[in-house]
């Protein structure tokens, strides 16, 4: 399960937002699973289809995200528009 910190420092712990299959001598996965029970179902799919390839169901344990975009804004004077 993911964990959220939330404004007060609370920590709770949140469903995975998705699974995927993944084939270690294959392509990257491309869809995202939104229950468990379909990406096992894909997965054996793709396994019966690929004999002798291992197909993986993976979910993400945390998220990482760098937010550091800053606005900033800018005064003018109506006459400095040069249209």
């Amino acid at each position: 399960m993911n964990e959220q910190i939330t404004a007060s420092n609370e920590v709770r712990v949140l469903p995975p937002p998705f699974w995927l299959v993944w084939c270690d001598t294959g392509f990257a996965p491309k869809f995202k699973h939104s229950t468990i029970e379909s990406a096992k179902k894909e997965a054996e799919r793709l396994a019966r289809e690929n004999p002798g390839r291992n197909f993986y169901v993976l979910m993400p344990i945390c998220e990482m995200k760098k937010a550091d975009v800053t606005v900033q804004h800018f005064t003018y004077e109506k006459d400095d528009l040069p249209f």
